[in-house]
């Protein structure tokens, strides 16, 4: 073995060989099965620390579930994400001069494949990097043939329980990707805008009422003005006409309870471009004509702007209502707008026939569910509240897309007549030209991925699955979806349990972006730190639900824990491997492990990973090398600290998978994932090695405190103890000491008197050492009365906290009384 640590001589090949030997194959009869469907990444790019740390997560999990013996079965995949890989295709043959249309559809999609084959190549090589134990057999695409199959199913199981239907409604248009979205694609954000306060006067009067917008650019849409009922400054106007601004039309006053009291005047102009303005003109049985086309741009309904920009238009109209005298003020305000998750372009309201999926009984079944006994755990439990919120304000599902890439809608027109089916009805039909929002697809993929609807052998096996790893941020995009639908085809939860993590931010706490150009490549700190080191990192400081920062310091912590674990196992390989009865000191390390593991085991359950890692570093840099090597290196065998070293390295594989694979093959010529967790015992009698550091230790403490040198020799003894020989020379032999009874200099430890012959003048100090003690002392223990004199503190603090307030007063007296009496 190298001198230091390596990581590409460790890494080297090492997955390939977990592939080629086929650790991870999922058998399709298992007796004990854990699974996990690997969240989807687009095949849009690379992937990213946030994908690093989610499928760190996972592959954890699985290797631990293995070596538990566990059937296992982590499942690969990837999103063909519809609108995203669409736009990354039209812009790389934007480069080349060729449009979609100069394709064609077909032709288009080809390319499409294309893109998703040279795209996946690349994931997949990454994976490889990363060290995942995905079975490739069942690897999985949101669009591959079995895929087109469910999700036509899933569309006609919908539409046959009327839960699916065509309508013209408002929804959301991203005029950029020209395509519609539903509400989780949009996102709000705070912008600063211009609040115009126009003059709308009643017919026939010089009286005029104040409307506040920021939307002026629909002005020519205005069908009726609206107040609250509850408005008493409006009670008087609801029934009449106002003249309008622009188009000088005549339009009506009515009341309505959406109409915010607070917000501008308390008047509000309702038109097209507006999900609250749609809402009130359906209630009230009216209707209005779009003014701005899908491009963003106004139409031929808005007088001289037609052709404007909607955003160019604000000024222009503002202008002309101006210079008439209907422009009271402007303002400049700040006001959420809602912004394409896809594109970042501005949100268009628009009114547009699409496809939309009834949620009320879909949202009542999840509910309801969720109100079982066999509901989804969730980690953190806080975030079953959030879905809980989400929906009790659902709406309807917008479901179809203006796009090329994605599933075919299952819907052929002839004439006026329309067929909900899979393959054409025949001659002179076609197909709808739309394609399904790319999470209709995903959502189903708990089941689907599984074999659903024609294969149902793994679904057998593995369903529901185990867990889903994923972040919060996709809560309601993804695992809700899941839900729903999972109850709604399989009358079955997709998933036992959910566990939800944050975001990776910078060092600074800002979230990763492009746009800030704070992102790291995965593979970049692969190749300095290596794989086992950027799991470590993004694992070790990792809890349900939190965020977590990058750090450089972090990695280097990492890297320094597997080079402290090589210099371990490359100790314990030199040492002569003769047999060799375990001695006490053994015994007491594999106590030690028994510990270590049970904590290890404790807390994976709770995906308490940021927990797991201190224990590791606790136990790598203190009881195994700090205590237990340096022990062992009074007797050069290393018979039973091998049989150690390989339990340890099979408990710490899921945290460093490439590391402890190499060590096992190179000191055990074993494969560590054909082991299983190991059984390792706890002794009783402990207490002897405890005994020896805790000597050891005071002694080190006292030589420094004291400032002894460490070429004189300590003479001590333990009174009132019996120490054996072979304890008296392992200790002596740690602190340069020399077993002298004597009664000279008493220290005093946690169970023992160590009894010390040290030079004048070192005495000199200890005594001064021993005024200090007792001052503190004496504080202490008042302070310890003070509070337990206190009747409100004893009768309201936790009886935990009173009786270690008692514990802590009787051995601050104790101590006291012991150095009074030296």
């Amino acid at each position: 073995m190298e001198n230091k640590y390596n990581h590409k001589t460790v890494e080297k090949n090492r997955n390939q060989k977990w592939l080629d030997k086929r650790f991870f194959y999922a058998s399709t009869n298992p007796k004990k099965p854990f699974s996990i469907i690997s969240p989807p990444p687009n095949v849009t790019g690379h992937l990213h620390l946030g994908h690093a740390w989610n499928i760190f997560i996972q592959d954890s999990l699985i290797r631990f579930h293995k070596l538990q013996g566990f059937d296992v079965l982590l499942l690969p995949c990837v999103d063909h994400a519809g609108i995203a890989t669409q736009a990354k295709v039209e812009a790389f043959l934007a480069e080349k001069n060729i449009s979609k249309f100069d394709l064609g559809r077909q032709k288009f999609i080809e390319k499409c494949y294309e893109w998703k084959d040279q795209q996946y190549i690349k994931i997949k090589e990454q994976w490889n990097k990363l060290g995942i134990a995905f079975d490739y057999s069942k690897e999985r695409f949101t669009l591959d043939s079995e895929a087109q199959v469910a999700v036509s199913n899933f569309f006609i199981k919908l539409w046959e329980k009327n839960l699916i239907y065509r309508g013209k409604r408002a929804i959301n248009w991203d005029p950029k990707l020209q395509t519609a979205l539903s509400n989780i694609e949009v996102i709000n954000k705070p912008v600063n805008q211009k609040m115009y306060y126009l003059k709308y006067f009643l017919k026939d009067s010089s009286e005029f009422l104040t409307v506040a917008t920021t939307r002026i650019e629909t002005i020519s849409s205005d069908v009726v003005l609206a107040v609250n009922p509850k408005d008493k400054r409006y009670l008087g106007f609801i029934g009449k006409e106002v003249i309008h601004p622009l188009t000088k039309k005549i339009i009506k006053i009515i009341g309505d309870s959406n109409v915010s009291q607070d917000f501008g005047s308390g008047v509000m102009k309702v038109s097209a471009h507006s999900i609250l303005d749609f809402e009130i003109l359906e209630k009230n049985g009216l209707s209005a004509e779009d003014c701005i086309d899908d491009y963003g741009n106004l139409n031929k309904n808005t007088l001289e702007f037609e052709g404007k920009n909607r955003f160019e238009a604000r000024d222009l109209i503002a202008k002309k209502l101006e210079n008439e005298g209907l422009l009271i003020k402007v303002e400049d305000v700040v006001s959420n707008v809602g912004f394409s998750q896809r594109s970042g372009e501005i949100v268009e309201i628009l009114k547009k026939p699409q496809w939309f999926v009834k949620m009320d009984e879909l949202s009542q079944s999840l509910i309801s569910h969720l109100n079982s006994k066999d509901k989804i755990l969730f980690y953190p439990r806080g975030f079953e509240k959030n879905l809980r919120k989400w929906f009790d304000k659902i709406h309807d599902w917008t479901i179809s897309r203006q796009l090329w890439w994605g599933h075919r809608i299952p819907v052929w027109y002839k004439n006026d007549e329309f067929k909900v089916q899979i393959t054409s009805p025949g001659q002179g039909w076609v197909q709808d030209p739309d394609v399904l929002d790319t999470w209709f697809s995903s959502g189903i993929s708990a089941f689907s991925f599984l074999g659903w609807p024609n294969n149902s052998e793994l679904i057998k096996s593995y369903f529901p699955t185990s867990l889903l790893v994923t972040g919060w941020d996709i809560l309601f995009f993804w695992v809700a979806r899941m839900y729903f639908s999972s109850l709604f085809v399989m009358d079955k939860k997709p998933f036992e349990k959910v566990l939800l993590h944050g975001l990776i931010r910078d060092e600074e706490g800002r979230k990763m972006s492009k746009s800030l150009g704070n992102g790291i490549d995965p593979m970049e700190i692969i190749e300095k730190y290596g794989s086992d080191s950027l799991r470590q990192m993004l694992l070790f400081n990792s809890s349900p639900g939190k965020d977590i920062r990058f750090s450089v310091e972090k990695l280097n912590s990492a890297w320094n824990l597997s080079n402290k674990l090589w210099n371990i196992a490359k100790y314990i390989k030199s040492l002569d491997n003769s047999y060799r009865k375990p001695d006490f000191i053994d015994f007491w390390m594999e106590g030690k492990i028994y510990d270590f593991k049970k904590q290890i085991v404790k807390n994976i359950k709770k995906y308490n990973f940021s927990v797991i890692g201190t224990e590791i570093n606790n136990f790598i840099f203190g009881d195994f090398s700090s205590r237990y090597i340096e022990l062992i290196k009074t007797r050069q065998n290393g018979f039973y600290a091998r049989k150690l070293l390989k339990s340890v390295l099979i408990i710490l594989h899921p945290f460093m998978p490439f590391l402890t694979d190499f060590l096992m093959e190179e000191i055990f010529d074993e494969e560590i994932l054909e082991q299983k967790m190991p059984r390792v015992r706890q002794f009783s009698d402990n207490q002897k090695v405890e005994n020896i550091l805790e000597i050891i230790d005071s002694l080190r403490s006292y030589r420094e405190n004291l400032q002894i040198s460490k070429k004189i020799m300590l003479e001590f003894c333990v009174i009132d103890a019996e120490f054996q020989k072979e304890e008296i020379d392992i200790t002596s032999k740690f602190v340069f000491g020399k077993w002298v009874p004597n009664n000279e200099f008493i220290i005093k430890t946690k169970n023992f008197k160590i009894s010390l012959k040290i030079p004048d003048e070192v005495k000199k100090a200890q005594e001064e050492n021993d005024k200090k003690e007792i001052e503190f002392l004496k504080s202490e223990i008042l302070r310890a009365e003070t509070l337990l004199s206190n009747q409100k503190f004893v009768e309201k603090a936790p009886k935990e906290k009173v009786e270690l307030e008692r514990e802590k007063l009787k051995k601050f007296k104790e101590k006291l009384d012991f150095y009074q009496k030296k």
